[in-house]
């Protein structure tokens, strides 16, 4: 392969270990479909990176002949204020389009715990953290999608404002997938306003019950969080429930103290700096310890899932859990290898969660538990599908899903 923008691959290209022999860098999009294209001629195996935030999760790779790097298609097409919508290409930093969008009060609600992810990443792995209990994640969010794929074609679908159904939903098929199906090129999302005012509600519970029936109570009433998150971590009041309202000041002033009236633990009112933290605080599970799980449960079911993970802190595993009470939540794992590959078995084996995968970990324990777990019957449309996008089946290098 011979193009301008391709280089030899360095010890800061690595994904999960392997030093590509050579990264492509490309500046337009039909560049962008042109490596592909000739990637899969070649039958080269083939990571798609952004920030590079994680390039640990997935399969360890047998072997990366080429990554294809998104950092020179990294504008902001357009932002259509009045509409609510913006069209920013896939190698744009989640922070520096979110510090665009704020000139007009406007951004984009997703939550990453990386600083340098990118907006082809939080889509294609569908990232999202405490802002999806009311905007939901990325997936949700994407309107309107333009795709490299391996067969040299760049194609869109979607369009540029909410009410727009032209063309395959692309943008929900991507999402998620891990880079496994095409290359993102640009995306076009939906945006919300900037919220007057927020606050958050901390309460602090000795025991999952207590937790988990301050959460039924609150779930119960007519208050509208932004983010409704728990968390789990070691000390005397280990469970905490985490809820932020942000709307009006007078609307704000009145769901806090509505919502501090039903609760039975110790609380306090964070604002502003100290408000920021907890929530960024949120996102650890994700990028510390020695392994990260991510998994989903029914919102019915967490009494029994913090109770799971109670009994395994008591049988000694080192763990904190920080999730949604929508249902979804990462667990971040310390210790060694085989009491962290029992821990996965564990959530696996329970009937109370499902979609268990190891997000991140050892090659080591990626080698003793799969990273995505057991298949499912979904699996055989996924598979399909990746066959019609990549018959050569050399994206993201056998590391994803399907």
């Amino acid at each position: 392969m011979i193009v301008d923008f391709l280089r030899p691959g360095t010890a800061a290209d690595r994904v999960d270990g392997e030093v590509p022999p050579q990264v492509a860098e490309p500046d337009t999009p039909q560049a962008f479909a042109d490596v592909l294209k000739q990637a899969s001629a070649d039958r080269l195996p083939t990571v798609i990176r952004g920030g590079g935030t994680k390039l640990s999760w997935g399969r360890p790779p047998a072997t990366v002949d080429l990554v294809v790097a998104t950092s020179r298609l990294n504008r902001l097409i357009a932002h259509r204020h009045g509409d609510l919508t913006a069209t920013v290409q896939a190698g744009m930093r989640l922070r520096e389009l979110n510090a665009a969008l704020s000139s007009q009060r406007q951004w984009l609600p997703i939550d990453s715990a990386f600083d340098q992810a990118t907006i082809g990443g939080v889509v294609a792995t569908n990232d999202a953290g405490p802002s999806r209990h009311r905007h939901g994640t990325p997936r949700d969010l994407v309107i309107g999608i333009t795709l490299a794929l391996t067969d040299g074609r760049v194609v869109k679908a979607g369009g540029t404002v909410v009410k727009n159904v032209a063309g395959y939903d692309l943008g929900k098929l991507v999402s998620g997938s891990h880079g496994t199906l095409a290359g993102i090129v640009d995306v076009t999302f939906k945006l919300v306003p900037t919220p007057q005012t927020s606050a958050t509600l901390v309460v602090w519970h000795p025991d999952a019950a207590a937790l988990a029936r301050d959460v039924a109570a609150l779930d119960a009433t007519q208050i509208e969080p932004a983010a409704f998150d728990v968390r789990m971590q070691d000390g005397e009041m280990p469970f905490q429930l985490k809820l932020r309202i942000a709307t009006s000041p007078a609307a704000c002033d009145a769901q806090i103290a509505a919502a501090r009236a039903l609760v039975s633990g110790q609380t306090t009112i964070l604002t502003e700096i100290a408000e920021q933290a907890a929530w960024a605080a949120q996102l650890d599970p994700m990028g510390h310890g020695d392994a990260t799980v991510r998994f989903s449960w029914l919102p019915s079911r967490l009494p029994q899932v913090l109770t799971m993970l109670e009994e395994m802190q008591r049988s000694g595993t080192r763990l904190l859990f920080a999730g949604r009470v929508v249902g979804t939540g990462a667990l971040q794992l310390s210790g060694e290898m085989p009491a962290l590959a029992a821990a996965v078995e564990r959530l696996r084996a329970s009937a109370d969660v499902g979609n268990v995968v190891l997000l991140r970990g050892s090659r080591e324990l990626k080698e003793r538990v799969d990273v995505w777990g057991p298949e499912r019957p979904s699996d055989r449309v996924a598979r399909a599908v990746k066959q019609s996008l990549d018959p050569a089946g050399i994206l993201n290098a056998g590391r994803g899903p399907i």
